[in-house]
């Protein structure tokens, strides 16, 4: 019995000296899966392009041995189309590459809309893409799944965990409202909100508006530490959906990095002035290096 409650101590004080020397076991985990996502086949790191197509530029066509283009027409490399039909859009492999192709393609893809982001992608070589929408304009994420930069990969750099930057919340839901908010490209996207974050830091009343992604609340904030220790035009936030009473907690250790952190092929939305903190927040991921 002694020998269990010298075991269970030493456990105590071993949990609490990794979060005195600024580690959580959480933490560490959503670090390790952030680097795992980021390197993914659906990542940010391999991606090489942002093609916008429309119903006369569809043309796909290999223009070199690593580079892909978008044209109004057929060329001597062509691998096939794009056709837009509606809100939806299929990718049509041309024949005779589908003919050539062991293991043979599939003659045509739904590319737009899809249930799931991990869906409705093509590939061919050493390419995959996919298509998004932007507004009423869509486009081709391409990606080279055998780029460099997955090889060069540097760690991102990351706050320590702080206990004091995972704060109470209070959520406010709000019905029927929209923002319009700005992204890299300069285009204007509405945005639907989910409600209002209040909470309070060093005794001062803040909020933020809260969008919804992927089953969780979804804050783009900037802060003072943006642009010196942090990504210039601000960085993202899940929060989990709040209990009957309204409350959740806020945890800027798990804040990150946008996708134009990685890639110049992103399209991230800026934060609106609503969510522009005053304050420094000095928890979660910092600049990538060589950004």
């Amino acid at each position: 019995m002694k020998q269990t409650i010298q075991i269970f101590l030493v456990l105590v004080l071993a949990s609490q000296s990794l979060l005195v020397f600024g580690q959580n076991p959480a933490h560490e985990q959503w670090k390790a899966d952030r680097k795992a996502e980021l390197l993914g086949e659906n990542g940010w790191v391999n991606l090489i392009g942002l093609l916008w197509i429309d119903q006369e530029n569809n043309f796909l066509n290999q223009v070199s041995e690593d580079s892909l283009s978008i044209s109004n027409k057929a060329g001597k490399k062509n691998i096939g189309s794009f056709h837009l039909v509606g809100d939806s859009v299929w990718f049509h492999f041309n024949p005779k590459v589908v003919k050539k192709s062991k293991p043979e393609l599939l003659p045509k893809t739904l590319q737009f809309p899809v249930e799931n982001y991990s869906q409705g992608g093509v590939y061919f070589h050493r390419w995959k893409w996919s298509v998004i929408k932007r507004g009423e304009n869509f486009a081709v994420r391409l990606r080279d799944l055998e780029h460099p930069a997955l090889e060069d990969f540097k760690e991102i750099p990351v706050y320590d965990f702080a206990q004091n930057w995972s704060i109470p919340a209070f959520f406010e839901p709000k019905f029927n409202q929209t923002i319009d908010i700005p992204n890299v490209l300069g285009q204007i996207v509405e945005w639907k909100v989910m409600g209002i974050l209040k909470f309070e830091v060093d005794g001062v009343k803040q909020e933020v508006i809260a969008f919804e992604d992927g089953g969780k609340l979804f804050v783009i904030f900037a802060d003072v530490t943006s642009g010196k220790e942090t990504y210039p035009t601000g960085r993202y936030l899940h929060v989990n959906y709040p209990d009957r009473s309204g409350n959740t907690t806020i945890d800027f250790n798990f804040s990150y990095n946008p996708p134009c952190a990685f890639t110049a092929f992103a399209t991230c939305p800026i934060p609106p002035k609503e969510n522009r903190l005053n304050f420094k927040v000095e928890a979660g991921e910092k600049v990538p290096e060589g950004h």
